[in-house]
């Protein structure tokens, strides 16, 4: 590695060197994605609704599922059960960075009211239920409508939580985890945990789960923005089941690379929300640490190990 002192007396590191430490996705692809898993289980991880089934059938947490729907008459007879479920989530089985995913919190008069206040009549509910069965939200295909119940957060997650549900996004390597971001909901990103649609990413250290970096947008954020919460400095409650279940669900897959998201609900505790075969690689920036150092160190102790 090759580094410098600048003008005030500090060390910089190359860029070049850098990069050698950060995964761009074609390594990513090419290394970890397609090289360490096949493609015959890429399913597993792509369409939720499947991967609910492994991971409950090997006693991993997960959400409750209140319904899948197929077809549109499905759809059209769900009307009173969603009605009188109360409060919901409707998401595309196969569906991609938060695209399609509606959070409903009660019923209005004839409507259902959406997490960020807004009410939609049952007509535009039915009419992004089949987007989604058309497979709008969704890659090549047809889709399925899965519809969760909505999970309460843990109290312990306090004012993180006052927007929409945050998750524990955990990176894995043959079941080991490798680095680790929870996502925050705010008023930006309309009560999901998605970055790109203006969620809060924290890094969190492995060890303990303290959160020690927060990034919005691409710059750094000392606090959230609509509450004023501190977003640094805290440790993350009940971290060591978070990484027990994100162990757990990544020895019930055969997948030897993916991201495994958990949430804290209030009454359960950890739970395994979804994974995710290809993670994105944002988790770099909002860790100011690249991955593929982390990665090759890991796979070498496990190679020597074997």
């Amino acid at each position: 590695m090759v580094s410098h002192r600048g003008r005030r007396g500090r060390f910089w590191i190359a860029p070049w060197s850098r990069a050698r430490r950060v995964l761009g996705i074609n390594a990513r692809n090419l290394l970890y994605v397609h090289g360490l898993n096949s493609r015959r289980h890429f399913p597993l991880a792509d369409d939720k609704i499947l991967t609910k089934e492994v991971l409950a059938a090997a006693g991993v947490p997960v959400s409750e599922t209140l319904m899948v729907l197929s077809n549109l008459a499905q759809v059209t007879q769900a009307r009173d059960h969603l009605a009188e479920a109360g409060e919901f989530v409707i998401k595309p089985a196969r569906g991609r960075q938060g695209s399609g995913i509606l959070v409903i919190t009660g019923s209005e008069g004839e409507g259902f009211r959406r997490a960020a206040g807004s009410v939609l009549s049952w007509d535009d509910l039915k009419r992004a239920m089949g987007d989604i069965l058309f497979g709008v939200h969704s890659v090549g295909r047809a889709d399925r409508v899965l519809v969760e119940r909505r999970i309460r957060p843990h109290p312990a997650l306090g004012p993180l939580a006052e927007f929409g549900l945050p998750d524990i996004r955990v990176i894995l390597l043959r079941g080991e985890p490798v680095m680790a971001m929870m996502r925050v909901p705010t008023r930006a990103s309309e009560g999901r945990a998605n970055l790109h649609q203006g969620a809060l990413g924290i890094a969190l250290h492995l060890r303990d789960g303290l959160a020690f970096r927060c990034v919005m947008k691409g710059k750094e954020a000392s606090a959230h923005p609509d509450n004023g919460a501190p977003v640094t400095g805290f440790t993350m409650p009940l971290w060591d089941d978070v990484i027990d279940v994100a162990r757990r669900a990544g020895a019930a897959l055969p997948l030897a690379y993916l991201g495994a998201d958990v949430i804290l609900a209030a009454r359960e505790g950890a739970l395994i929300m979804e994974v995710n075969v290809r993670p994105g690689l944002e988790i770099q920036n909002i860790n100011g640490c690249g991955l593929r150092r982390r990665l090759e160190r890991l796979s070498a102790i496990q190679e020597g190990g074997a």
